[in-house]
Order: C-alpha cells, then sequence, then structure tokens
C-alpha cells in the first residue's frame, strides 16, 4: 500500500499545479491571442518594451507603430502588450489648425500684470522692466 498512496500524492501535486500554474496561463495566451485579433489601424497600444505607439500597418506576424511624429517602427504581433485606446471612425486628423475657441484661450492667458511688447519678429515678449534678471555666471576655476 505504500506505493500506492505515493501515486496518489504525485496526482494531487499534479492535481494543483495544473490549477495554479497550466490553467491561467492558457486562458491569460487565450486572451492575448484574442486582443492581437482585435487589433485594428489607429489604435494605440503599449508594447512589452514599453514604447508607446499607433498602429499604421498591420500584417500577418508584424505591426507598424507610429511612437512619434513620421517614425514608424516595426514591431513582432506578439510583443504587443495592451491596446490602450480605440481610435473612433469619426475622430479628426491631428495635424488640424486650432480652432478660433482655442485661441480666444490663449489670448486670455497673456491677461495678467506683466506687461508684454512686440518685438521685432512680432512676437509677444515680457517688458524690460518685467523680464527677470540673468542669472551670474558661475567663477572660473583657478589654476
Amino acid at each position: 500500500m505504500p506505493g500506492g498512496m505515493i501515486i496518489i500524492w504525485i496526482l494531487v501535486f499534479f492535481g494543483i499545479f495544473y490549477f495554479l500554474a497550466i490553467r491561467p496561463q492558457q486562458r491569460q495566451r487565450r486572451q492575448h491571442a484574442e486582443m492581437l485579433s482585435m487589433l485594428r489601424k489607429g489604435d494605440e497600444v503599449v508594447t512589452i518594451g514599453g514604447m508607446y505607439g499607433t498602429v499604421t500597418a498591420i500584417r500577418e506576424d508584424w505591426v507598424e507603430l507610429e511612437v512619434a511624429k513620421r517614425t514608424r517602427v516595426r514591431f513582432l504581433k506578439r510583443s504587443i502588450s495592451s491596446i490602450t485606446s480605440v481610435q473612433e471612425d469619426d475622430e479628426e486628423d491631428e495635424d488640424e489648425y486650432i480652432e478660433a475657441a482655442d485661441d480666444e484661450m490663449i489670448e486670455e492667458e497673456y491677461v495678467d500684470d506683466e506687461e508684454y511688447v512686440e518685438d521685432e519678429a512680432g512676437e509677444d515678449v515680457l517688458s524690460d522692466e518685467d523680464a527677470p534678471e540673468a542669472p551670474e555666471p558661475p567663477e572660473a576655476p583657478k589654476a
């Protein structure tokens, strides 16, 4: 009978290992594959290395992410960790001009106690009397 008890304990430990390690990993792998199948052009994603980007092209094994303006990088599909946001079809392109309402808000930011004047280039700058003083340069090292 002692040999039969060893087999029972081995089966019990295998069952515990299956329910605590193998089964959750299979579920996680299935969820990741489902997420990759839902991936569309325009989605914002995060890679396993922590790189954020917007999907610009999708192929069988890889995706192309735009990580900065006009900077595209190819990643393996399996390196996509999560989808951070999904692009709506009716969203407008980000390269459009600032709307008039935004311009009004920018003009309101200049209204305070400091006086602004226009320089030669036509840009608003602080007048000389309101401008902060420049710090003194450090002393030269002595030899």
